[in-house]
């Protein structure tokens, strides 16, 4: 079921790989932003961060899954 999973992120990844890194470092600058201002991090932040890395990852090592 991982398979699949890190599989078809992999190839969401192919299909929208420029838009991947921009979420990834505007929303990790949002939940540091959050964090520092406040003292409670953005959960929201954080988790768009963790998914877009995810997503990355996945298609960095999709290769592998073929």
């Amino acid at each position: 079921m991982l398979h699949s999973l890190m599989q078809e992120l992999g190839y969401l990844y192919y299909e929208t790989w420029f838009i991947w890194p921009f979420v990834f470092v505007i929303s990790l600058v949002l939940a540091i932003y959050s964090l520092v201002k406040d003292d409670k991090m953005s959960l929201k932040h954080t988790i768009f961060a963790s998914i877009s890395l995810l997503i990355i990852l996945a298609g960095v090592t999709a290769p592998i899954y073929a």
